[in-house]
């Protein structure tokens, strides 16, 4: 089917089925094609969506986690230092057991000195264990704190995905409800008028009928000759637009702007 510049004559048409009910039923299904549109283009959004919050929420899952093995770590290292002050003390005792052993002064000496030693080890042992320490308090409460903001986010999660599945079921409800009511618009069409809108629906990105505002097509932008305006306004041919070749209609016509009572909850 080619595209050009044409119109339909009112004498052309079905007894009963006015060019003016014509021309508006196919604003009428413009207006259910562009709902359906937006809805399908929604839920196709939807697992960009799921998805993007997941992500987010692993994200915050991960530094949850990686908080948590730093103060498992800490606690590991803590418990390790605390064991080697054990062990020193126990070296320590087992050498200031030993000096009655001593028989001379220089052997002494070196005792004292091996005990000395150990006592220097343990107190730096036991700083280390006080750092530890503070580290962990730091730590327990950063993992306590994570956790609980953890656990909201999962709940966040699991509220936005019931509440992301509740809309698609709206979804699918009113592209049921837009399809319905498109088979109702589409049994009052001519068929010929109809095929001719299908096929500029389309090749013109889900557009087959355009309004026309101050003799310029709304959809392409570009203006109609005036003479071809003037008819336009008389409502006395279906007309297509010289550019883009969709139907055009006069938007200054009211009877363009009401629809069907169904068509309001859709």
């Amino acid at each position: 089917m080619s595209l050009g510049w044409w119109c339909w004559e009112d004498g052309f048409l079905e007894r009963g089925r006015t060019l003016l009910e014509q021309l508006k039923y196919m604003v009428e299904l413009q207006y259910l094609v562009d709902k359906k549109a937006e809805l399908i283009r929604v839920r196709e959004e939807t697992p960009r969506r799921i998805g993007e919050l997941e992500k987010l929420f692993g994200e915050f899952e991960g530094e949850h986690h990686q908080k948590k093995a730093e103060y498992d770590n800490a606690l590991k290292m803590r418990r390790s230092l605390e064991q080697e002050v054990k062990d020193l003390e126990s070296k320590m005792e087992r050498s200031k057991g030993r000096m009655h052993e001593i028989k001379s002064n220089r052997e002494y000496q070196a005792m004292l000195k091996e005990i000395e030693d150990l006592k220097t080890d343990i107190r730096v042992k036991e700083d280390q264990i006080l750092e530890h320490m503070e580290t962990i308090d730091r730590l327990d409460k950063a993992v306590k704190l994570a956790g609980k903001d953890l656990d909201a986010r999962r709940r966040q999660l699991d509220t936005d995905k019931e509440k992301t599945r509740q809309e698609g079921e709206m979804i699918a409800a009113r592209l049921k409800t837009l399809e319905t009511l498109e088979e109702e618009v589409r049994r009052k069409m001519q068929p010929d008028i109809a095929k001719r809108y299908d096929f500029l629906l389309e090749k013109r990105n889900g557009s087959g009928v355009a309004a026309v505002q101050e003799g310029a097509c709304q959809l392409c932008h570009l203006s109609l000759p005036p003479q071809k305006y003037v008819e336009l306004q008389k409502d006395e041919a279906i007309m297509n637009c010289p550019s883009c070749l969709r139907f055009i209609y006069w938007l200054g016509n009211d009877a363009y702007q009401v629809f069907p009572d169904g068509f309001s909850n859709v």
